[in-house]
């Protein structure tokens, strides 16, 4: 009775502790290192733009989260403006802001899952919620860690996934047989 609301049977509730492996913090390394930050979101489709290189020496404090690919990167700062991307193989080993939680998914979550499961108004009204602060009104670690997430099989969940990707395409035909007719 004190979770959110209905799941189906074989489903889950589980916190973010449960399901996100930890975060990994690294100092960048060398003469140049990628780095992405919240300027590097693109907030309207969920991607990231491109890293920037920067030189080690030059190196902002906040620079000290690695990711990989299969990563979640959700902005604490504004989470209402939904700064969320995926991890894919071209950011693998970049380093981001903290003022990104990096979700990694544990041996529970199918990256894609995660990544569309962060994107819901559930998880970002729900994380909203927690906001402290007036200038940059932000969230903590602990917000997202301790918050509870619907949690299927992963055979369910590559099913949601593959369903959410195939709408995505036929939204995306739609749209250029719209700008071809105009």
């Amino acid at each position: 009775s004190h979770y959110p609301f209905d799941i189906p049977s074989n489903w889950i509730w589980l916190n973010g502790s449960q399901c996100f492996n930890s975060m990994i913090n690294k100092k960048p390394e060398g003469d140049y290192f990628r780095y992405i930050d919240i300027e590097a979101i693109d907030n309207k489709n969920h991607v990231i733009k491109e890293a920037k290189k920067i030189r080690v020496a030059d190196a902002p404090s906040r620079a000290s989260r690695l990711i990989n690919e299969g990563d979640t990167l959700f902005s604490m700062v504004r989470p209402y403006l939904e700064n969320i991307a995926y991890v894919d193989k071209q950011y693998d080993k970049c380093i981001a802001s903290t003022g990104f939680y990096v979700c990694k998914p544990n041996k529970l979550l199918f990256p894609k899952y995660l990544y569309f499961l962060m994107q819901s108004k559930y998880v970002i009204n729900g994380l909203n919620l927690f906001m402290k602060g007036d200038n940059s009104p932000s969230i903590n670690n602990s917000n997202i860690t301790s918050f509870l997430y619907p949690i299927p099989p992963i055979s369910e969940q590559r099913r949601i996934v593959n369903k959410i990707e195939e709408i995505f395409q036929r939204t995306d035909k739609i749209q250029e047989n719209l700008k071809a007719n105009i």
